[in-house]
This record gives structure tokens, sequence and C-alpha cells, in this order.
């Protein structure tokens, strides 16, 4: 997974341009960061979590997830508050993840359970990032 975003960010340190609105040459190097980020996917990040792919779309980026501990209606309320608490501060503070913020890059987590359904999602607003304390 680091290097899918070392990719990203990467692509957008050389080219990108501080924008506070998803412009057309964000998009494209969104799309570009995707492209060659899903030549690394899927990518097993643990024996129970697998990045499927990333996608794009209008200034956001979606990472997708398949885990093989999740089940339909279970859990699903826990499980969103639980990974918020970690996947928050994260992207708000990494310094892999300025590159986002400073574009204003909403940064989707996608879960999928173990029948590859639906499961759920956690989107971080990266120009709320200035509210973590």
């Amino acid at each position: 997974m680091k290097s899918v975003i070392y990719i990203a960010v990467t692509l957008l340190s050389l080219y990108g341009s501080p924008a506070t609105a998803a412009d057309n040459y964000t998009n494209a190097l969104l799309n570009e960061a995707v492209r060659k980020g899903n030549k690394s996917t899927p990518l097993i990040v643990n024996p129970t979590l697998t990045m499927e792919r990333l996608s794009t779309s209008d200034g956001e980026i979606t990472y997708h997830y398949r885990s093989m501990t999740l089940t339909q209606n279970k859990g699903v309320n826990q499980f969103v508050e639980e990974q918020q608490k970690k996947l928050y501060p994260y992207v708000c503070t990494s310094p892999s993840q300025e590159i986002f913020r400073r574009h204003g890059i909403t940064v989707n987590y996608l879960y999928n359970d173990k029948n590859n359904d639906f499961y759920a999602v956690i989107s971080i607003d990266t120009t709320t990032c200035n509210e973590v304390g």
C-alpha cells in the first residue's frame, strides 16, 4: 500500500497546484495516480485484508478493500467508528497524505465483506483536517 500512496503523492507533488475544489488538472492527476496504483493491485495488506483497486471521481480517491473477516450486518457501526478513529488522524497528519490535504482531495476507504458485497465506506474530507487536535 505504501507504494501506491507514494505513486499518488509523487505525481501530485510533481504536477499539482493547490486547488480548493477539484479541477480538471487535479482530476487528471488523480486519474494517472489511480492508473499507476492499480498496476500494484490486488495488494495483500494482511492475511484477511486485500486492497482490490483504486478509483477516482471528481476530486476523490477511493481505496477498495475486501476483508475476509467482515460479514453483512454484523458490527458495521462499530467497524466504521473504529476505522474513522484510525484513518482520520492518519490522513490528516501523515506526511505521505499531505499532498491530498493540499489539494482538498477526499480520501475514501471502501470495504467489501468476505462475500465481496459492500460493507461500509469511510470518507475523509481533507478540508476538515485542521480540526484534528
